[in-house]
Parts: C-alpha cells; structure tokens; sequence
C-alpha cells in the first residue's frame, strides 16, 4: 500500500509542476495546448483520419471535428474526403501547417534549452533520465 500512497501523494505535485513546465516551454504559441496536440498527432501521423485522430486525443469526434475546423480556418490542416470511403475524412498538414510545426518545435527545444540551462549537468541528466524512465514505464500500463 506504501507504493500507492506515494503515487496518490506524489501526482498532484508531479502534474503542477509539469503544467508550469509546459507553460515555460509553450509560452508565446500562438496556439492552445490542445491545438497543439492535435497539430502534433496529425504531424507524427503524416495523415490519419478524423476518427483516429477523436481516440488518439480521447476526445469526441464532435469535439476532433470542431478542433479540424478552426484548424483548416487557420489553414494549417487540410481536410479530405477519401476517395474510396466518402464517409471518411483524412486529415494533413498544409504546407503552413508543416513550416508552423517545425517553427514551434525550435522554439521549444530552444526553451527546454533555457529550463535546462538552471540546473547543473548532473542534474540535466537526471531530470533527462527521468523522463525517459517515465515515459517507458507509462508506455508499458497505458
């Protein structure tokens, strides 16, 4: 039980504390967090469908639709019907969207940059280590 009450106590910290990371790091996108993710799913996915796209972000596909629209407004995704299945819509990256997205990732390993710029080497390479073993872990429960 020790284990548990560890984690129970431990996570509300552990979530503020990488909500403010998140905020440092994000500071001055032009974007919300979650548009943000959804650019990000659609980018590492190349094209994926609206409906992929509603369970990789857990949300509705009413909710994933309107997140698309604003999006194709910004013309930053371009929304298709496929040929085949003109029930389904595939979702890209415009060319805007591409330059914005390589554009925002600069500006965020410049900004881990200055996060891990505070701490000293050792440090650096816990808090990296750390993450990585987060990440690996998660991976296997979720």
């Amino acid at each position: 039980m020790e284990k548990i009450e560890r984690i129970a106590r431990l996570y509300p910290l552990l979530m503020g504390r990488m909500g403010r990371l998140r905020t440092l790091v994000h500071e001055g996108m032009d974007l919300t967090y979650n548009q943000y993710k959804t650019l990000l799913t659609i980018a590492d996915r190349g094209e994926c469908t609206l409906g992929d796209l509603a369970r990789e972000l857990d949300v509705a596909m009413s909710s994933a639709s309107q997140m698309i629209e604003r999006l194709v407004g910004q013309g930053v995704v371009q929304r298709e019907q496929d040929a085949e299945n003109r029930r389904q819509v595939n979702i890209r990256l415009t060319g805007k969207g591409a330059a914005l997205m390589e554009e925002l990732r600069r500006g965020i390993l410049r900004e881990y940059g200055k996060v891990l710029d505070k701490l000293p080497e050792e440090e650096q390479e816990e808090l990296v280590a750390s993450f990585e073993a987060i990440a690996r872990i998660l991976g296997k429960v979720t």
